[in-house]
């Protein structure tokens, strides 16, 4: 061991010197040991936590400034009173306000920011720039010689109303979130971004809506980009009188006068119906094989250096170095043989479960013991199994000693009488070489002892006790946390919603999207954890949004036939759905650079609710409405005003 074999008397003198100073240390110092090793391993934990977040937050700046040029740039127009690129800038400061009254709330209260909630500016931001696409495109359809005051109240009648219903609903979707799932970082999270959003909510019906009042002052002369072409005043003013109607942009006429009776072609809708197929397979194919994994190596970096620790450690010392600590709570008295004989029992069962070493590794100091009042005759086990002399000599010899930590005495009882208040045994396993097998040997274990509750025991001292116990509840508790979201967005869209048939088809968009949303994640390569179940809450709250926006504009249209329903619905919403999406897609693409797979699932499932669910307001879900709304169906208002 030490470089060869020692001869004589120098050579022993001198193994014994070398084998004797690290297990003086090691004997003298193991608490000390024990807490240093536990301090390193939780610090460093701790510190890859933070690495993330370091990691994270700073791409939340080119976030933020990609999606200033996007939004300046995609609301320029010739047209200058069309033409609201200021507008829209100060719409991401709204949200960039809520951001900060969201965490300056939250820091005061105490609330940890954790790897998982780096994520909520990204998610907030793209959610809360959505609602200005949507007045905006309200007040361009308005006519500019309407009075400020009811032009106002008419985009927040159009606008707010949609606006409000996918503000509550993603606020009580991650609310539910907070009290369903069991992961504390995961519903830090939701309850960070449920009120986030409602404060985004806030800001724009009073901030943004400020802001519109103010661009709409000045409209004649531009709104507020007027300072950018002053010259042009007087100019601009005379075209605005000579040509006084309601200018409908480009893009708005494209998705009403082009897309929308492209896609209530029969052919179209054969085709895209296939694809819906095709696409439902697909996602209940992703459901299928999507599979429990949880492990340490999800919650620290790509390249982080505990990553190759972990899969050593997962490799060799967690799949063939496990000795778990037994801890007996309530040690029997061990002056029965009965007793004693019920716990020989219960190591026995540790001892032969399918992947325990077996006898030969385990550690328990009684049976020690045993063999040392043996060594005296005149031993009596009900006289002298606990007497504090033999107690005293046995753990006070060298070969002994090791087992003084594992064993708590108590003090104030009389000599001979129970004098152990508790004490730990170890034995040793081999071949849990996968997360699978560990978990389902270590509920084995917990079996064996729930069977002899008279000892109240437990054990420690193994890989990730909290891992596994996710692994077992997370499927049960997804389902519960998904099941209930669907049931509650369901339930808040029947009082927002005006008819029965709109919250059908809010609720079939968002099953939908919602489960190629987990099939794709699986298809992606991502597993069922705390993390990929935070997501999916997060993408059933994004789902709603395009469902709500379709089916509520389509029932306020006052068209008569689905066709120009339809129409009217895509030519009034359409368009903003699309700069949402677009703007959320290119915002968060700086997200796909982060190498943290809780950051890489976030940048997943956002692509994959935006794409699908673009792919259902624009095409899926405007065909469903025509195929199933009768053909000259009148809205109730217009029949109450006929009489």
């Amino acid at each position: 061991l030490f470089g060869g074999s020692q001869k004589g008397i120098r050579g022993f003198i001198l193994s014994f010197f070398l084998y004797s100073i690290p297990w003086c240390i090691t004997s003298c110092y193991s608490g000390l040991i024990q807490e240093l090793n536990f301090h390193f391993s939780d610090k460093a934990m701790d510190d890859e936590m933070m690495k993330i977040i370091e990691t994270t937050v700073p791409f939340a700046v080119p976030a933020t400034i990609m999606l200033m040029i996007y939004v300046v740039f995609s609301n320029w127009s010739t047209d200058k009173r069309q033409s609201k690129p200021l507008e829209m800038y100060l719409g991401v400061w709204s949200v960039i306000l809520a951001l900060i009254c969201t965490f300056g709330i939250f820091f005061f209260l105490g609330i940890a920011f954790n790897p998982v909630t780096s994520t909520m500016p990204f998610l907030v931001l793209a959610v809360g720039i959505d609602d200005d696409f949507l007045m905006l495109a309200a007040w361009r359809e308005l006519d500019f010689r309407i009075p400020l005051h009811q032009k106002v109240a008419l985009v927040m009648a159009d606008a707010g109303a949609s606006i409000t219903v996918t503000s509550f609903t993603n606020f009580f979707c991650f609310g539910l979130g907070y009290y369903m799932c069991s992961t504390p970082a995961v519903a830090d999270f939701c309850l960070i971004t449920a009120w986030a959003v409602l404060i985004d909510y806030l800001m724009q019906i009073t901030f943004f809506a400020a802001v519109l009042c103010y661009s709409g002052r000045k409209e004649e002369t531009g709104g507020l980009s007027s300072c950018c072409y002053k010259n042009e005043r007087s100019c601009f003013r005379r075209r605005l009188t000579k040509n006084s109607r309601v200018i409908v942009p480009y893009m708005h006429k494209f998705f009403g006068e082009k897309f929308a009776p492209f896609i209530l072609r029969r052919d179209v809708r054969f085709v895209s119906w296939v694809f819906f197929v095709v696409y439902t397979c697909a996602a209940l194919y992703g459901c299928c094989i999507l599979k429990v994994d949880i492990s340490p190596v999800k919650y620290i970096r790509d390249n982080s250096p505990i990553q190759t620790f972990v899969k050593l450690a997962d490799k060799y010392i967690w799949a063939d170095n496990v000795m778990p600590t037994f801890h007996v709570m309530n040690p029997p008295d061990l002056r029965d043989a009965g007793k004693r004989a019920r716990l020989n029992e219960l190591v026995y069962r540790l001892e032969h479960t399918n992947y325990s070493i077996g006898r030969v590794s385990t550690n328990f100091w009684m049976w020690q013991y045993q063999q040392y009042l043996n060594d005296f005759p005149d031993v009596d086990y009900q006289t002298d199994f606990y007497n504090k002399k033999y107690l005293r000599d046995f753990f006070n010899q060298i070969d002994y000693s090791q087992y003084r930590a594992n064993v708590k005495f108590v003090s104030n009882v009389s000599d001979g009488e129970p004098c152990i208040a508790a004490f730990t045994f170890e034995t040793s396993f081999y071949g849990l070489d996968s997360w699978d097998k560990r978990q389902e040997e270590l509920f084995r274990w917990r079996g064996i002892l729930d069977e002899y509750p008279d000892f109240d025991m437990f054990l420690a001292n193994i890989f990730s006790p909290f891992l596994i116990d996710q692994r077992h509840t997370i499927a049960p508790s997804s389902m519960q946390t998904i099941g209930a979201a669907l049931a509650m967005m369901a339930l808040i869209s029947f009082f927002f919603l005006p008819d029965a048939q709109s919250v059908f088809l809010m609720t079939w968009s968002l099953l939908s999207i919602s489960m190629g949303v987990c099939g794709g994640l699986a298809l992606l390569g991502s597993d069922l954890d705390s993390v990929s179940m935070g997501c999916i809450v997060m993408a059933i709250g994004l789902a709603v949004d395009y469902s709500v926006h379709i089916c509520y504009r389509y029932h306020r249209s006052e068209c008569s036939k689905t066709a120009e329903k339809v129409k009217d619905t895509l030519c009034s919403v359409a368009w903003p759905i699309t700069q949402a999406v677009s703007s959320t897609l290119f915002g968060l693409a700086t997200t796909a650079f982060v190498p943290a797979y809780l950051v890489r699932v976030f940048f997943q499932t956002v692509y994959l609710v935006n794409i699908i669910g673009l792919t259902h307001a624009l095409i899926w879900l405007p065909q469903l409405i025509a195929a199933l709304d009768p053909c000259e169906r009148v809205p109730l208002r217009l029949r109450l005003k006929k009489h």
